[in-house]
């Protein structure tokens, strides 16, 4: 009977931070929504990088397709 005790209360410690887990995210999708963000340093793959031009071992202008 202790066993099934401690079985249930390391479920329940995984439920809790499960569902913790889900709260933030949800809580970020919705301040996202609305235009808020809670750091301004913080990554956000919906977005695009800038685009950066890699010089090719030629040296030369990576627009050109002959050198690709």
């Amino acid at each position: 009977m202790a066993e099934m005790r401690d079985l249930i209360t390391i479920l329940l410690g995984f439920l809790g931070v499960a569902s913790g887990i889900l709260l933030y995210l949800r809580l970020l999708a919705f301040l996202k929504e609305r235009g808020y963000s809670l750091g301004r340093y913080r990554y956000d793959a919906s977005h695009r990088p800038s685009k950066v031009e890699i010089q090719t071992l030629f040296h030369g202008n990576t627009k050109d397709e002959d050198q690709i």
